[in-house]
């Protein structure tokens, strides 16, 4: 006896059989005809932005983003578009963050560290209590 897995849509709340995409046949047709438009839109404007794109073809900016970042629109095809960093909305064309989002990170990151260090040479071992007297 085998179980199917059923979920709900993440979109239209309908239960399905779950898939590779975990969307309902009725969403993933709707993905794919925005897709289309797009990728149709983009044969003859190669250079068009994102926010055109979106005028021009009528799907949703953010529905864009989403196919931007499961690669199937390819940003190293086409150089007008991008997406926002996952921290400050500024757009990128790579990676989650913008770059001085990452820097800021990382430095943070490296400060906590630093600090931590610091706070742990300020205290003492039990041993060192012993071994002195």
């Amino acid at each position: 006896m085998t179980m199917l897995k059923v979920a709900n849509c993440p979109k239209c709340g309908k239960v399905f059989q779950m898939n590779l995409r975990s969307l309902c046949q009725g969403c993933q047709r709707e993905l794919d005809s925005e897709f289309d438009q797009c990728s149709a839109y983009l044969r003859d404007n190669r250079k068009a932005s994102t926010e055109a794109l979106s005028e021009a073809t009528g799907v949703p900016v953010q529905r864009i983003y989403t196919l931007i970042q499961d690669n199937r629109l390819p940003v190293s095809f086409y150089p007008g578009l991008t997406y926002p960093c996952k921290s400050c909305g500024s757009p990128i064309r790579q990676q989650k963050m913008c770059t001085p989002c990452r820097v800021r990170i990382i430095s943070d990151v490296k400060d906590l560290e630093n600090r931590e260090a610091r706070d742990r040479g300020a205290g003492f071992q039990i041993r060192e209590r012993f071994s002195r007297g």
